[in-house]
């Protein structure tokens, strides 16, 4: 394989003009210091190496969601990664105009996210020896994607620039060794289960009931809302791959329903597909230490351990939006998940509603006659019974949120209309769960 780099001058890499993820990753090792980028189905995936390891991994496809969800599991750790500091995150770095993001200029030579890490350590959010936890995290995760890409001619770019800070440096042949494993281990789920992105959701209570307590069925009921494993691993703070294995048997029995990986992530490739029956051969060699420990049972109290403990609270979430149509859309889509909904379309009458219902999340639409949602939101960080309560500002695709001016007036995220339930629930899972 050839590669360039950022003047275009090739780069022998490889003799071979096929060659699998594994080979390209393993190839790395032998790399100068700098950022290799490989552009494969419209994914663009980032590998940053100092010294020959691995000291930061991304892909394109939704990275802040990911690092988001590593800072919630990291959270029971460092309690200042809170939900606060999350949303703080989203709206400085997260911007969806590249021509109002404020670190646009560096974007193409250094993920967003890893200057909000940079951000998080100098602001003292985050110990040094955390951030490399969290980063090792984020490797194995894009690695592990990567891994599952079917062999194809692999073409990457090389970039002299290199990450200022780091915090983790991990060898490529040991992360390999790891990753493959977990892959092993992946596979043998399919093709009940074929990919870590996949959404489960609880169907049938009798049907569960009969490999658990009730209690446990009601609480597995109220976290499958939408989420994928991966997202599963962070709600629960466990391996979204033991979580998988676990679920298998209420798959197959028809407990558990599975819905494809959403948008963007329907991109990603499978885990099922990783290996054709040729290659077992080969995986089947490695070592079963890793698998061994990642607690894969499927027994009924494994399963009950995994949930336990999770709130059974109905969620009070008001919206506040002038659209009637809108405000029906979000009924019909919080409705069947156990939430409490309260709708309110006159902006004028929602201070006094909100201080009565005492929410535990407002839906707040921007562009309102008479009290916008910037002035509303101020409003309600001014009252001490409310000022505490997440306010999701909510605004129309074609005009983007101001950020200043929504860190101004108290929002604490904000979600771009149209909107699927998925988004909704996500939304919910960063705030509430």
């Amino acid at each position: 394989m050839s590669m360039k780099n950022a003047d275009n001058t090739t780069i022998d890499m490889d003799k071979h003009h096929q060659q699998s993820a594994q080979k390209l990753l393993k190839s790395l090792e032998l790399s100068k210091d700098g950022c290799v980028y490989v552009v494969h189905d419209q994914i663009r995936w980032s590998f940053y190496i100092k010294q020959g390891k691995l000291v930061y991994a991304a892909h394109s496809l939704d990275s802040f969601e990911r690092l988001e969800r590593h800072l919630r599991g990291l959270s029971r750790e460092v309690p200042a990664l809170n939900d606060k500091l999350r949303s703080q995150l989203r709206l400085m770095f997260d911007d969806p105009s590249p021509s109002n993001a404020k670190y646009r200029v560096t974007s193409e030579l250094l993920c967003v996210e890893y200057l909000a890490i940079l951000w998080l350590v100098n602001e003292n959010h985050l110990p040094k020896l955390m951030a490399g936890k969290l980063i090792a995290r984020i490797i194995q995760e894009v690695i592990e994607n990567f891994l599952c890409l079917e062999d194809s001619d692999f073409k990457g770019i090389h970039y002299e620039h290199f990450l200022q800070e780091t915090y983790c440096s991990l060898p490529v042949s040991r992360i390999l060794e790891v990753e493959i494993q977990r892959l092993q281990a992946w596979y043998k789920l399919g093709p009940t289960i074929c990919s870590p992105y996949y959404c489960p959701y609880l169907v049938s209570q009798a049907s569960a009931q009969k490999r658990m307590s009730l209690e446990t069925v009601q609480r597995l009921g109220r976290i499958l809302r939408g989420f994928n494993f991966y997202q599963l691993g962070a709600l629960l703070s466990k391996d979204p791959l033991a979580i998988a294995a676990q679920l298998t048997p209420l798959v197959i029995d028809g407990s558990v329903l599975l819905r494809e990986p959403l948008p963007p992530f329907n991109m990603l490739p499978p885990t099922y597909r990783l290996a054709a029956k040729e290659k077992q051969e080969d995986i089947d060699k490695l070592s079963e230490t890793f698998i061994d420990g990642a607690n894969l049972g499927t027994e009924e109290n494994s399963i009950s351990e995994s949930f336990i403990g999770q709130s059974t609270k109905v969620w009070k979430i008001v919206c506040i939006d002038d659209s009637e149509s809108m405000l029906s859309i979000i009924s019909t889509y919080l409705g069947s998940e156990d939430f409490q909904v309260t709708l309110i379309q006159d902006s004028m009458k929602a201070l006094m509603k909100l201080t009565s219902i005492k929410p535990d999340l407002i839906l707040l639409d921007i562009g309102m006659p008479n009290v916008d949602g910037y002035q509303l939101c101020s409003l309600i960080r001014k009252s001490s019974s409310l000022k505490d309560i997440p306010i999701v500002m909510v605004t129309g695709s074609k005009g983007l949120i101001d950020r200043a001016r929504a860190r101004m007036a108290g929002a604490t995220d904000y979600l771009t209309k149209p909107f699927i339930q998925a988004d909704l629930l996500k939304m919910i899972m960063r705030h509430l769960m």
